[in-house]
Order: structure tokens, then C-alpha cells, then sequence
């Protein structure tokens, strides 16, 4: 009875570089304290047309990436409805993000950790941006407003 402590939707652990491709899934994970729609841990995937969604409960992650390098193109990931929402978070990891909208009420994307970089090209965030480690290039608010190299 009561609230699970984990749902997730996809959860990618120790994947090499070239080993996994994730494309057009989506996902969704909501109803426990923990809600991350894709989490890659200690992986490097290469993620296209991918939608994920994760809402509820205290903590709600897009997508969570954990000492991880992953490729992401056109992805929709969205966090809401939770107490912290966050459309990306990169423990830790380099990530890489094209053509894509991150969604987060508490943060579009969060850097933290360990020289955590996120390079962002031609990417709407609707939410605040956190952490350093960013190169933005064309990326906007979803108001349209331009955001410098920083994400900012």
C-alpha cells in the first residue's frame, strides 16, 4: 500500500557509446515519489524522436542522466507536476541536445556534480536553467526569447 518509491520509464545502465539507439519511444512515469521518464546510468545512448514525460510526487525527471554521455535529438522531455520538476538533469555527465524542447517547472536543464557540460543546439527550454558547463547555440524560451551561449 501506498506511494511506490521509483517509477521509470527506460533505464539504461553501463551502455557504450554506438551500443544503443533510442528512437521514437515514448515514455511516461508517474504515481511514486520518484518519477523519471528516462534514466541513463553510466551510459552513452543515442536517443531520437524519443517523448518522455514524468509527473507527481516530489521529484520528477524528463530525463536523468547519471555519470553519462548521451546523444539526444529531437526529444521532448517534460517534468511536471511534482514538488521539483526538471525536464533534464546531468549528474555528472555530457550531454548532448538538438532540436529538442526540455520542459521543467522547476529547471528545463540542470547541471550538477562533477564538471557536468550540456551543449545545446537549437532547443526551446521552458524553465530555468541551473549548474554551469553549458555551449548554447539557437537555443530560446519558450516565449521565443534568444538565450546566449551560456543558456542564459
Amino acid at each position: 500500500t501506498g506511494t511506490p518509491d521509483y517509477s521509470t520509464g527506460i533505464y539504461t545502465n553501463g551502455v557504450t557509446a554506438g551500443t544503443l539507439a533510442l528512437i521514437h519511444i515514448t515514455t511516461t512515469a508517474t504515481g511514486a515519489t520518484l518519477n523519471t521518464g528516462v534514466y541513463n546510468d553510466s551510459s552513452s545512448p543515442t536517443m531520437n524522436g524519443l517523448t518522455t514525460t514524468a509527473t507527481g510526487g516530489t521529484y520528477s525527471y524528463g530525463i536523468y542522466n547519471s555519470l553519462s554521455s548521451p546523444t539526444m535529438n529531437n526529444i521532448t522531455a517534460t517534468a511536471t507536476g511534482g514538488t521539483n520538476n526538471y525536464g533534464v538533469l546531468n549528474d555528472s555527465s555530457s550531454a548532448t541536445i538538438r532540436n529538442s524542447v526540455a520542459t521543467g517547472s522547476t529547471n528545463s536543464i540542470t547541471n550538477i556534480g562533477t564538471s557536468p557540460t550540456a551543449k545545446v543546439a537549437n532547443t526551446t527550454l521552458d524553465g530555468a536553467v541551473t549548474g554551469s558547463g553549458f555551449t548554447c547555440v539557437g537555443v530560446h524560451t519558450a516565449a521565443f526569447v534568444a538565450l546566449g551561449t551560456a543558456c542564459a
